[in-house]
This record gives C-alpha cells, sequence and structure tokens, in this order.
C-alpha cells in the first residue's frame, strides 16, 4: 500500500486545524440548530462579538460557513451540514467513550447539549 497523493491529506488537516477550537466548534454546533447573527452567536456561546466576528472570518476563508445579508443584519449557516454531522460524530463517539469510563453521567444526552 503507498499513498499516492498527500494533498488531500494536508487539506483535511487544515480544515480540522480550523476546528481545533472549542468556540469554533460552539459556533459550529449552533449553526447546526438556526442561522445565526454573530450577535446571537455571541450570546450562546458567551464571548465578546468580535472575538465571534474574527472566528467566524476564519471558518468562511476555509468555506465551513456561508453568510446571508437581510437589510442591515448578516446571518451564518453552515455551507456543508455534512461538516456539520462529522463533528457531531465525534462528539458522540467522545461521550460514549467517556461514559464507559465513567467520566460523565450515564443519562448525559449528546442531543441536548445546546439549548
Amino acid at each position: 500500500m503507498k499513498v499516492r497523493n498527500m494533498e488531500i491529506f494536508e487539506i483535511h488537516a487544515s480544515y480540522c486545524g480550523v476546528l481545533a477550537s472549542s468556540k469554533r466548534l460552539a459556533i459550529m454546533a449552533c449553526l447546526d440548530k438556526q442561522e445565526m447573527s454573530v450577535g446571537e452567536l455571541a450570546e450562546a456561546i458567551d464571548c465578546p462579538m468580535s472575538t465571534v466576528s474574527r472566528h467566524l472570518t476564519l471558518l468562511k476563508s476555509k468555506h465551513l460557513v456561508k453568510m446571508r445579508k437581510e437589510g442591515t443584519s448578516v446571518f451564518y449557516s453552515p455551507a456543508d451540514r455534512r461538516i456539520i454531522e462529522a463533528c457531531s460524530m465525534i462528539r458522540m463517539v467522545l461521550v460514549e467513550s467517556m461514559k464507559k469510563r465513567g467520566l460523565v453521567a450515564q443519562e448525559l444526552d449528546i442531543d441536548n447539549i445546546i439549548e
């Protein structure tokens, strides 16, 4: 077996690097529920709007989120739902693994992490 082209793995690592932030992962999880503005996201993840805006700029640069303008408001949503699904799957694996080791309550519901 031989890997013929490492480029896709380099791109994959770059995407994973962008997602290697708890704030950006929380933003993506919020956007899974609904389209949101910077202010709504800032409130949801308890973070300053300027910080959320920087995170969104980075996510947008990697085409992970898209924006829509409505008047003076800008709303963000996932560019591709499969990224949301992939992140959700990773969280499910982590929670199940932690439950098996007794690190989290058995009744923790992965689907209710975001209200």
